[in-house]
């Protein structure tokens, strides 16, 4: 019995001092130190020092670099236009309206540097055409032409008012662009070529994207054929040059290569022909040289005279 008392003695002794070492431990103390940081002097402005004048020789440096500067940029401000890869093939594009650059403004009164070659001076039709291009447009009333089928002729007559006031707008002769449609397509408008040019002007569709027209349209393929044809008369100043660039490319003509293709030939005397019977300049009497006349020997006058008198 008093064994269990002393052991009920030690585990109450165990127990209270377990509870006193439980007590909460003391909170920590934290402290804040707040440090003002001071503004850095500004420097001292340094003294102006004299700037050591150029030498010579890195002048003249200088002023050629700028130079050769000023060519570069003029040099890219008048790069021409790239030609076509086809421009060396002579056969490319013959028949075909080509893409070119914009019109020259003012160069229509311009005499052009290249000569018309010889095939072009030859014949009844270049002599009664007139070879330098002026700017110029009048209304004409339509007309049969007389030598077109009937169903072309049907054709034209529907298309006769838009295809005139389309060639005064872009200021060429009505005749000369009726001439050329009725080579080009008998004024059909649907018409493929083997080359894949469309419309009553043949366009192809590198051309008509370059002009920016609707070449199925029929006013923007009418508008289209004009506005390359105005191109190149303004460039090249001759109705000749201005049709075998129409027919076969402005890189060969520009280049002063008019090919003597039988096409282009054919197409640049048709499309005068055509021109001059639309004129009636067909109608006139062809001019010789005075030493090819023979003159008839006058015949014996009878004894019978006329008197005339005026009052």
């Amino acid at each position: 019995m008093r064994s269990t008392l002393v052991g009920v003695g030690v585990l109450a002794a165990v127990l209270g001092a377990g509870a006193v070492g439980a007590s909460p431990p003391a909170r920590s103390a934290r402290s804040v130190q707040l440090i003002a940081m001071g503004v850095a002097p500004l420097p001292e402005k340094a003294p102006a020092r004299e700037v050591p004048e150029l030498s010579l020789q890195f002048r003249v440096h200088d002023l050629s670099r700028r130079w050769v500067e000023h060519q570069m940029g003029a040099s890219f401000t008048a790069v021409p236009p790239a030609q076509d890869a086809a421009d060396g093939d002579p056969f490319a594009y013959v028949g075909v309206a080509q893409p070119s650059v914009s019109p020259m403004v003012g160069s229509a009164n311009s005499v052009s540097p290249i000569p018309v070659p010889l095939w072009m001076r030859g014949g009844a039709i270049y002599a009664s055409t007139a070879a330098r291009y002026v700017p110029g447009c009048s209304l004409p009333d339509y007309r049969p032409t007389g030598f077109l089928r009937s169903d072309a002729e049907f054709r034209r007559a529907g298309y006769f008012g838009m295809m005139s006031n389309i060639a005064c707008e872009y200021g060429i002769p009505v005749g000369l662009f009726d001439a050329m449609i009725i080579r080009e397509s008998r004024y059909q408008p649907n018409v493929y070529s083997p080359k894949n040019a469309f419309g009553l002007t043949q366009l192809m569709p590198a051309t008509a994207v370059s002009l920016g027209v609707n070449r199925y349209s029929v006013e923007g393929n009418l508008r289209g054929g004009a506005k390359y044809l105005r191109e190149q008369l303004d460039r090249f100043g001759h109705y000749h040059l201005a049709l075998a660039a129409y027919n076969a490319g402005p890189g060969r003509v520009r280049n002063g290569r008019v090919p003597q293709i039988a096409e282009t030939q054919a197409y640049v005397e048709n499309v005068l022909l055509n021109w001059s019977r639309l004129s009636g300049v067909g109608r006139q009497a062809t001019i010789v040289s005075p030493a090819t006349v023979t003159y008839a020997q006058p015949r014996p006058t009878s004894g019978r005279r006329a008197a005339v008198s005026t009052f």
